[in-house]
């Protein structure tokens, strides 16, 4: 065979790979098109190292408006001890939302309700709350409002009745929350109506308001 003949054979083995080799070649570039165009490989793209894609949902729901209704003892101990009250109540959302748990439970929600006792004190409040969330499931929550009620002021008290001295007070209240899903809740209250300010009548007992223990079911919406 002449020279360039050989020289051309020589040009055409070198310039193109053996068989095995362009199949190795051809399933690599196949595999690295299915890692880029896999879903798990774009989702591990699109989030930070420190960021596990598997980590579950660790917020708590952001409040939104709210009612509670339940049921406790009043004033355990003390006159109008062991009656039944019922309770209920209507929680705003947060005035300004925020991410940060630490910095939302600074921000208060605006609260009405009421403490309804059939043969005892009863009393309405308006004023605010404020949550904390220690987990996705449990949160404390601490309230101050305003309040009034219709128990008794005068200077003749029943001896199983609380003397007030006046009509107005505050209501201070601390609760445990147990969030049951997305929508209800449940929350054990500790409350107190507070008759600071207020002087009792001549020859009575020094005002002093209910403090009651109970628990409401609610219902976020």
């Amino acid at each position: 065979m002449p020279q360039s003949e050989h020289e051309c054979v020589r040009f055409t083995n070198a310039s193109f790979p053996s068989p095995p080799v362009v199949m190795v070649r051809v399933a690599l570039l196949l595999v690295a098109g299915c890692l880029l165009s896999s879903p798990g490989w774009a989702q591990s793209r699109s989030l930070s190292p420190a960021v596990s894609s598997y980590a579950p949902a660790a917020e708590p729901p952001a409040p939104a408006w709210e009612a509670r209704i339940g049921g406790g003892l009043a004033n355990p101990g003390g006159r109008e001890g062991g009656l039944a009250n019922i309770a209920g109540e209507v929680l705003s959302p947060r005035l300004v939302p925020l991410s940060d748990r630490i910095a939302a439970a600074f921000i208060p929600r605006f609260n009405i309700g009421s403490s309804v006792n059939l043969n005892g004190t009863r009393y309405a409040y308006a004023g605010a709350a404020w949550t904390f969330d220690i987990s996705k499931d449990i949160f404390v929550e601490a309230s101050l409002a305003a309040a009034v009620h219709d128990g008794k002021t005068g200077a003749i008290i029943p001896e199983n009745r609380l003397s007030l001295g006046c009509n107005a007070g505050t209501r201070e209240a601390a609760a445990l929350g147990f969030r049951l899903s997305d929508r209800w809740n449940l929350v054990t209250t500790l409350e107190h109506f507070s008759t600071a300010g207020c002087s009792g009548q001549p020859g009575t007992a020094s005002p002093r308001g209910p403090a009651n223990i109970g628990a409401k079911l609610g219902y976020t919406f």
